[in-house]
C-alpha cells in the first residue's frame, strides 16, 4: 500500500514540476523592470568586454558593443573602477546569450533575463526537493516542503527578476545539497560538485564562502569528537580548499586582477556596504547602517506566511533542546548533524549581520540565501508533528491545515499578480503602507507609465516627474509602445511636469526633502492597489 501511495505522490510531484515550469514560462513577461536590472546588465557587459579583450583583443564586433556599453547607465563608473567587486557570473551569462543570438530590442533583452532567472530558480527547486527527500525519506513530506519553497509569494515574484539575491540563493541550494553529501560520505564527485556550486554562489555574492566555512567547521568538530583527525582527513580538507579556490577564481573575473586583496575587499564590502540612505522601518526612517538588531527578524516574520514563523520557532526549540540535552555528544546520528548544520546555516548569517552591524535595506533580500534553510526547518517541524501522533483523525486535521496554508499562498500569488513582491501576511497587511517600504524594486513603475500612455494625447512630448526615490525612467526599457519615445523623465525636477509619479519610497524622511512634495495643483488620477496595499499613484497637473 505504501509503495502504491509513493508512486502516486511521485506522479503528482512530476506533474507539479511540469505545471510549475509551464506557468513560469507563461508569466515571466508579466513582471516589470526592477531598478537594479539596468545596473546588472551594465556589469555583465563590462566583464564580457573585458574578458573578450583579454583573450581575443579588439574587433569590429567588440567595438560596436563598446559603443553600446558606453551609453549604458553606470558604464562610466565601471570604467573608473567602481562596483567591480560585485559578482557578475549570471550577468555575464545573460550578456553572452544576448550577444550570441543578437537580441536588439530592450524588452526582449530583459524578458530573456527574467526567463533565465526563473529557470535557475526552477532547477534549485528540483534540488531542494531531493535535499528534503534525502533527509526525511518521505515523498509526501518532500512534496509539501517543495510547495512551501516555491509558493511563498515574495520569493515566487522575485524568482523572475531578482538577478542577484535569488540567483545566489539558488546556487546555495546546490551548495547545501552537496555539502551535506560530503558530510555523509566524502566521495570525490560530491567534493567537486560542492566546490563547483559553492564557487558559483561566491561569484554572485562573496558570502558564498559561508558554505565552505560551515562545512569545514562540521568536519573539524566531528574529527575532534571522534578523535579521528587522520592524514586522509587533512587531504580531504585540503582538496576542498584547493578546488573551491580554483573554481571561485575561474568564475569571478574580479579575482583575476588580484585574488587575495580583491576577495577581502569584496567580503568587507558585503559585511558593511557604505550606503548612507535611510529605510522606512516600523513607521520611522532609520539609517541603513544603523539598524536595530531586530530588523531582519521582523522583516522575515511579516513578509513570509505567518505559519512559517510559527513552525520555525518550534523547530529551533526542538533542535536546540536535542543539542543542549546531549552535550557529551553533539549529535546522535547523521540526521541530527544535518539538522544542526541547517540551523547554523539559518541563524549564522543573522547573528553575523547583528555583530558586524551590516548595512541592510530593501527588506531582508540580502539574506534570502538563508531562505532554503528556513523551509528545511519548517519541513522538519511538519515531519515531527506528523509523527508524534499516528491517529488517522489527527493526521487528517494536520494535513488539512497544511493544505489550507499552501492554498492561501497560491491564492495570494493569484490575487497579487504580478506584484507578489509587496506581499505582507495578515498580521500587518492593513498597516503595511504606514510601517514599511513597499515597492522598493519599482516593479509597478512600468504599469504607471503604460496607464499614462494609454490615456494621453501624445501628439507632443510630455513630462512625467517623480516624487520618490526609485527612478522611473529605467522602466521605459520594458515598455513596448510606439509613443514611449515621446515621454521625458525629468526625475525629481518635476515643477513643470505634466504628471507626477510616486511609489512612496524615499531614501530619507520626505518631510525634510522638498523634491518629494507634490504641488497642490496636481490631482490624483490613478492608484495601483493590491489587496490593502497601495503600490504607486499618479498625479496630473490641473489645466
Amino acid at each position: 500500500m505504501n509503495q502504491i501511495n509513493n508512486k502516486i505522490i511521485n506522479y503528482i510531484t512530476f506533474i507539479f514540476f511540469c505545471l510549475y515550469f509551464f506557468i513560469g514560462t507563461t508569466i515571466f513577461k508579466d513582471y516589470g523592470l526592477s531598478i537594479d536590472e539596468p545596473f546588472h546588465r551594465t556589469s555583465g557587459f563590462y566583464w564580457y568586454l573585458w574578458i573578450v579583450d583579454l583573450f581575443f583583443g579588439s574587433s569590429s564586433d567588440t567595438e560596436s558593443l563598446k559603443i553600446s556599453f558606453n551609453k549604458m547607465e553606470w558604464s562610466q563608473d565601471f570604467l573608473a573602477g567602481v562596483f567591480l567587486e560585485y559578482g557578475a557570473i549570471f550577468d555575464l551569462l545573460a550578456v553572452y546569450i544576448e550577444t550570441t543570438i543578437n537580441i536588439k530590442n530592450y524588452q526582449d533583452i530583459y524578458y530573456l533575463k527574467h526567463f533565465l532567472n526563473f529557470f535557475i530558480f526552477f532547477t534549485s527547486s528540483i534540488v531542494f526537493f531531493y535535499l528534503i527527500k534525502s533527509r526525511f525519506k518521505n515523498n509526501l513530506i518532500s512534496l509539501i516542503g517543495l510547495l512551501f519553497y516555491v509558493t511563498s509569494p515574495r520569493i515566487f515574484a522575485e524568482s523572475f527578476y531578482n538577478c542577484k539575491d535569488i540567483i545566489f540563493m539558488s546556487f546555495i541550494v546546490f551548495s547545501i545539497f552537496f555539502g551535506i553529501k560530503i558530510l555523509k560520505k566524502n566521495k570525490i564527485k560530491n567534493i567537486i560538485l560542492f566546490c563547483f556550486f559553492t564557487a558559483l554562489a561566491t561569484s554572485v555574492r562573496s558570502m558564498g564562502i559561508f558554505s565552505i566555512i560551515l562545512v569545514l567547521s562540521f568536519i573539524f568538530i566531528e574529527s575532534i569528537e571522534k578523535k579521528s583527525f587522520s592524514k586522509n582527513k587533512i587531504i580531504f580538507i585540503s582538496l576542498i580548499l584547493i578546488l573551491y579556490s580554483f573554481f571561485t577564481y575561474l568564475f569571478w573575473p574580479y579575482l583575476w586582477l588580484d585574488p587575495i586583496n580583491n576577495l577581502f575587499a569584496s567580503l568587507k564590502s558585503f559585511a558593511n556596504y557604505g550606503w548612507g540612505g535611510s529605510v522606512f522601518y516600523l513607521g520611522n526612517y532609520v539609517k541603513a547602517n544603523d539598524l536595530p538588531w531586530h530588523y531582519p527578524f521582523v522583516w522575515i516574520s511579516v513578509s513570509m506566511p505567518l505559519v512559517y514563523s510559527i513552525l520555525l520557532i518550534f523547530t529551533s526549540y526542538k533542535i536546540l533542546y536535542n543539542f543542549f540535552t546531549n552535550l557529551d555528544l553533539l549529535w546522535k546520528n547523521s540526521n541530527e548533524k544535518f539538522d544542526l548544520f541547517i540551523l547554523a546555516f539559518f541563524f549564522g548569517p543573522l547573528i553575523a549581520v547583528i555583530i558586524f552591524n551590516s548595512t541592510l535595506y530593501n527588506g531582508w533580500r540580502h539574506l534570502y540565501f538563508i531562505y532554503p534553510a528556513l523551509i528545511y526547518l519548517i519541513t522538519f517541524a511538519l515531519n515531527y508533528l506528523l509523527n508524534i501522533n499516528r491517529s488517522r483523525i489527527y493526521k487528517n486535521i494536520f494535513y488539512s491545515i497544511i493544505a489550507f496554508s499552501i492554498f492561501i499562498n497560491i491564492f495570494n500569488i493569484i490575487k497579487l499578480h504580478p506584484y507578489q513582491n509587496v506581499y505582507f501576511n495578515f498580521s500587518v497587511e492593513r498597516k503595511a503602507n504606514t510601517l514599511f517600504d513597499i515597492d522598493y524594486w519599482g516593479l509597478g513603475n512600468a504599469n504607471a507609465i503604460k496607464k499614462i500612455l494609454d490615456s494621453t494625447d501624445l501628439s507632443k512630448n510630455i513630462n512625467i516627474g517623480t516624487a520618490s526615490f526609485t527612478p522611473l525612467n529605467y522602466s521605459r526599457y520594458i515598455i513596448d509602445h510606439k509613443n514611449i519615445k515621446n515621454i521625458n523623465f525629468p526625475g525629481t525636477e518635476n515643477t513643470n511636469s505634466d504628471y507626477i509619479f510616486t511609489n512612496y519610497v524615499y531614501e530619507g524622511n520626505p518631510k525634510y526633502k522638498k523634491k518629494y512634495i507634490i504641488p497642490k495643483n496636481y490631482n490624483k488620477i490613478y492608484s495601483l492597489i493590491r489587496g490593502n496595499i497601495i503600490i504607486n499613484e499618479v498625479y496630473k497637473k490641473s489645466e
